[in-house]
């Protein structure tokens, strides 16, 4: 995901080529001054994509809020895209073994076109060489972010079981 390498990452290249063309841009880290930014799109991303009318998308405001505003402490990392000196998009995640570090969260503006392909490329080229595997969880069962996440060629892709307790 770092170099995005092959033909069958042509149309990703393609988003971020066109996005370097069309944006003065900069990827900063994701600092406590930087958080209510990042706020800030989050909620004009829910205000675009109805969070209120779609199931989970309530707990994962939550979640999000409480991340961002207890970031450090919960030994996150992550980065912030601008483009022309506006926030775009901003992803977060941490270490799940030595090899493996999870993307817990990617949120970008729907109208800037490249903005998700290019928060990931810079994210994947700014956490440590160490890490051998990014692990973009799972997709909600949403077909979108199902389509998304499986056009990033996974190496692996888990299944998710539920189990119930009967006692």
């Amino acid at each position: 995901m770092a170099t995005l390498t092959g033909k069958k990452f042509q149309s990703k290249r393609n988003h971020i080529n066109r996005f370097k063309k069309e944006y003065t841009y900069k990827y900063v880290p994701i600092t406590p001054d930087r958080v209510q930014e990042c706020l800030y799109l989050e909620a004009e991303w829910c205000k675009a994509n109805d969070c209120d009318k779609q199931d989970g998308t309530g707990n994962e405001r939550q979640a999000i809020v409480f991340a961002l505003e207890h970031f450090e402490e919960l030994g996150l990392s992550g980065g912030i895209l601008y483009a022309n000196d506006k926030i775009v998009a901003f992803t977060f995640g941490m270490p799940i073994n030595k090899e493996t570090f999870g993307v817990h969260v990617e949120k970008a503006d729907t109208t800037v076109d490249g903005a998700y392909a290019m928060i990931n490329f810079e994210f994947a080229n700014h956490i440590p060489e160490t890490f051998t595997y990014i692990n973009r969880e799972e997709d909600l069962g949403i077909e979108g972010l199902r389509k998304a996440k499986l056009s990033y060629q996974p190496e692996t892709i888990l299944e998710k079981f539920v189990a119930h307790y009967k006692g």
